[in-house]
């Protein structure tokens, strides 16, 4: 047994390592939320961006529809996979910490973004995007999270120019490269590391 006398340097390292190494497989598994959600707005947003583009009244009705029943599924599968959990490390906090404060912040550019229009409101989603995914990419040093949120500022900064259509597309395409393709990167890095 290790006691605090000979307890190396060498030992904390490796169990920081240790530490760190589990938030990532965790994440990893949560990469399941990134891309569930990246999925998820962009079916709403290309439903959105036909409903518009070809005269269908009702194609709106899928951002009251989806999104709830999605925030329903990711708060049960949350909870079912808290309960699999046996220890929560500080970067568990960090990334909750981070991803708490999105969705709030993401909550109130929904509720009062329309009021300055279209263009506004997706333009500080994508934002909002980037800063997530950038953070969380830095807390786990991984690389595709953070590449993909820079994707996500220069489609926030291209979305500025186009027309109010034309966001739909935008937005389906910053959490195309932001969520879905380094949420899939990321499972599939757990998946080999759960195999060796």
């Amino acid at each position: 047994m290790t006691t605090e006398k000979n307890f190396k340097p060498e030992d904390s390292l490796k169990l920081i390592n240790g530490i760190i190494h589990s938030a990532k497989n965790k994440l990893a598994d949560d990469g399941f939320f990134l891309i569930f959600w990246g999925w998820l707005i962009i079916v709403c947003a290309m439903t959105q961006y036909f409903s518009v583009k070809f005269n269908f009244e009702w194609g709106s009705l899928v951002w009251a529809i989806l999104p709830p029943l999605g925030g329903i599924f990711s708060w049960i599968y949350g909870a079912k996979q808290d309960k699999k959990k046996k220890v929560k490390t500080y970067v568990d906090t960090y990334i909750a910490y981070v991803w708490g404060g999105f969705l709030f912040a993401m909550i109130l550019t929904l509720v009062f973004g329309y009021a300055h229009g279209l263009k506004a409101t997706y333009f500080f989603l994508m934002l909002l995007y980037g800063v997530a995914t950038f953070v969380t990419g830095g807390i786990l040093n991984f690389k595709p999270l953070i590449f993909g949120s820079l994707f996500s500022f220069a489609l926030a900064a291209l979305s500025v120019f186009l027309g109010d259509l034309d966001q739909f597309l935008c937005i389906s395409a910053a959490l195309l490269l932001s969520y879905v393709i380094p949420g899939h990167m990321l499972r599939s890095k757990f998946k080999s590391q759960e195999n060796v």
